[in-house]
């Protein structure tokens, strides 16, 4: 070999030496095995049995129904409610907000001197609320509201047909009176929370030549109401 190869190779492999080397290519990777939980796969497995057993039991209790009875024609306010106003549909079983009369109750609803208690119409379910003995106010009778504060009114609550006296006070700060206060029997009709402030609007019924002197009073703030006897409801 002639000095000028010799020397030739030498720098070649100078050259070699002195470029950096590229890293082999990793191999492939080792594939891992998933580690089973028995816990959550147990888990999973009652969460399915679950919704199974859920599922079955909707579409069993979906699936029946129960008879009511409902308004098959209108009936005016006031009109008694007989047999041919009267018919009996399928209701589905499940939650609802309706308290329908059930079809089984039909003797003790229909026929019996019940009157509605507002116009009915075709297809409505009949509630309790859909009629009465009577209409009220009775004859010679009157209904007036009056709005009390609680400071008004017993802490006892006021029920229908609640035996009670609506009793004029004095101006706020003023002296009791000297004598009796004027005051008026009355039955409570009915209660509602008023959406003004915290008062609460008693429906009294009282007579009707009383009425008229009753609402003036409960207009100026200036009455209470004493519960003599407690109804029966």
């Amino acid at each position: 070999m002639s000095s000028s190869t010799k020397v030739a190779n030498q720098e070649k492999h100078a050259r070699s030496a002195a470029q950096p080397q590229r890293p082999a290519p990793p191999g492939p990777l080792k594939p891992t095995r998933a580690r089973r939980r028995p816990a959550l796969i147990a888990l999973g497995l009652a969460l399915v049995a679950l919704s199974v057993l859920a599922s079955v039991y909707l579409a069993s209790m979906f699936g029946q129904t129960y008879q009511v009875l409902a308004i098959k024609d209108e009936i005016p306010r006031g009109t008694e409610i007989t047999a041919a106003h009267v018919a009996t549909v399928d209701l589905p079983t499940g939650p609802t907000l309706l308290e329908p009369i059930r079809a089984e109750q039909f003797d003790q609803v229909v026929g019996q001197g019940k009157v509605a208690t507002a116009d009915l119409k075709k297809g409505q379910l009949l509630t309790s609320d859909s009629f009465a003995d009577e209409l009220q106010p009775a004859a010679g009778r009157s209904i007036v509201g009056v709005a009390l504060a609680p400071n008004q009114m017993p802490t006892k609550e006021l029920r229908a047909g609640d035996t009670v006296r609506v009793v004029e006070t004095p101006a706020s700060g003023g002296e009791p009176p000297a004598s009796a206060p004027f005051a008026i029997p009355a039955t409570v009709v009915g209660t509602k929370l008023s959406p003004i402030g915290d008062q609460t609007v008693v429906d009294v019924e009282v007579t009707s030549d009383s009425a008229a002197g009753l609402a003036a009073r409960a207009a100026t703030g200036r009455v209470a109401i004493v519960i003599d006897a407690v109804g029966a409801g």
